[in-house]
């Protein structure tokens, strides 16, 4: 029998929503007295432009709205953000309003990187699982309509591994399996119904430092996991096929990886909605270009490079390059992740994390090893004084870098890209983010407090 898939656009995000859930039966089987658990995906808490890359909090206001609806009232948000720079969970929940949804509606906030964890075995790995994801009675995931520069796509399935300890997650990428560990943790922690939140879709993702957002205006909704990602997958111009952890599923399950099986409702036109997306950044044309800055190239990683250390250096690349434009860096790699290494040998090399230190052949003196899991921000950034400025240019900007990552930090300053200038259009609108003006009856049935 053919699963549906629904597909309505966003008018309002609320009733949008209520008639993406009905049309693919998204409540049939909850019961109004079950523990629900909802899985958004707002892993960065840093001060990136969220389009397209986090969970808006109109969209998720608007599930708990429903859920209220459907008389339940044990009902818990659960994230586990990446931890850099102070940033955590709890400053993401702030970040994106979701803990004044919290107090609005009487809901529980659950940190994921906090525990407690149950181990579990996932094809010879042994991996610690949030035991609130195993022990839920209905999982509402709510991803974003994303790219992803290592899996391809970030949908469903990729947006589960927030309920991994962090040091799982470390590990996932260390392996060179990490769409196929994606897939295996799918199958011990399974979503009841999955909502992609496409009200921004986003290219060369997982972030919009090096990504570009765009808006679409829609919600991709099903009980069926599987089902749910290869329409995503395909809006966004990706063949499903070609996404290790769907092809797994696909291969264990004896599903088919087109359209064909699965009946859409609502907006039935596919090829209308589907874009043409890339999903592998580069980073010298998005962000070291757009600054004047050459000389310096990062190979793509493959899929081994973890969360915490893109993030630890993307931050510190950003620094660079706002305080050092118009410079030709000479000829520099920065190796990351454990497939890269300098071509040739002798090149000059800065060699990031611990994965690419081990995976260097030898010590040639050319290369800078920045040890750490992840290195330390102040680490890298003395990495590229060394390497990528003279020192009369290093010692002026020293005292700029720090005062900046010490701003970041407490949250006080936030650094800034011409590129994000485009999030100042009329397509882009920062209440997504924001909980509504509008108030609703908490989960006892009488209007909160103030906010």
């Amino acid at each position: 029998m053919a699963m549906v898939v629904s597909i309505v656009k966003v008018a309002d995000p609320l009733k949008s929503l209520r008639e993406a859930v009905a049309l693919c039966d998204g409540f049939a089987g909850l019961d109004r007295h079950a523990r629900i658990l909802v899985k958004p995906n707002i892993a960065v808490g840093l001060g990136l432009p969220p389009y397209g890359m986090i969970t808006t909090t109109s969209l998720l206001e608007g599930l708990l709205q429903l859920l209220i609806e459907q008389g339940c009232s044990d009902i818990a948000v659960a994230e586990g953000s990446i931890e850099v720079l102070g940033f955590d969970t709890r400053k993401a929940f702030a970040r994106t309003q979701i803990d004044k949804l919290a107090k609005r509606y009487g809901i529980r906030l659950i940190d994921l990187n906090r525990g407690p964890f149950q181990q579990v075995d996932l094809g010879g790995l042994k991996v610690q699982i949030a035991k609130a994801a195993l022990e839920t009675d209905f999982l509402i995931n709510i991803p974003v309509l994303k790219t992803h520069g290592l899996t391809k796509v970030s949908l469903g399935f990729k947006n589960l591994k927030g309920c991994l300890s962090p040091s799982s997650k470390t590990r996932f990428h260390g392996t060179n399996r990490l769409s196929h560990l994606i897939y295996l943790l799918n199958e011990v922690v399974k979503s009841d119904l999955t909502i992609i939140d496409g009200t921004y879709m986003l290219e060369m993702g997982p972030d919009t430092l090096l990504g570009t957002a765009f808006r679409k205006d829609l919600i991709i909704a099903s009980q069926d996991r599987f089902a749910c990602d290869v329409v995503g997958a395909t809006i966004l111009g990706i063949d499903a096929a070609e996404v290790g952890y769907l092809r797994d599923h696909a291969e264990a399950h004896s599903r088919p990886l087109a359209m064909d099986d699965i009946q859409i409702e609502g907006e039935k036109d596919i090829g209308a909605l589907r874009e043409r997306l890339e999903w592998k950044p580069d980073v010298a044309k998005e962000l070291l270009a757009p600054a004047g800055i050459t000389g310096i190239s990062v190979p793509h990683p493959g899929d081994s490079l973890c969360s915490r250390c893109y993030a630890n250096l993307g931050l510190a690349l950003v620094a660079f390059v706002k305080d050092n434009p118009n410079r030709d860096c000479g000829g520099v790699v920065i190796c990351c992740g454990k497939d890269v290494r300098p071509e040739p040998e002798s090149q000059r090399a800065i060699l990031y994390g611990n994965c690419a230190t081990k995976n260097h052949g030898g010590n040639t003196g050319t290369a800078v090893a920045v040890k750490g899991c992840p290195p330390r921000l102040w680490d890298t950034l003395l990495a590229f004084h060394v390497m990528l400025l003279d020192r009369r240019r290093s010692l002026k900007v020293v005292p700029k870098e720090l005062l900046g990552l010490a701003g970041a930090k407490i949250g006080v300053y936030e650094y800034t890209l011409p590129k994000w200038r485009a999030y100042d259009s009329d397509s882009f609108n920062k209440g997504h983010f924001e909980v509504s003006r509008q108030r609703r009856t908490s989960l006892h049935g009488v209007k909160p407090a103030r906010d």
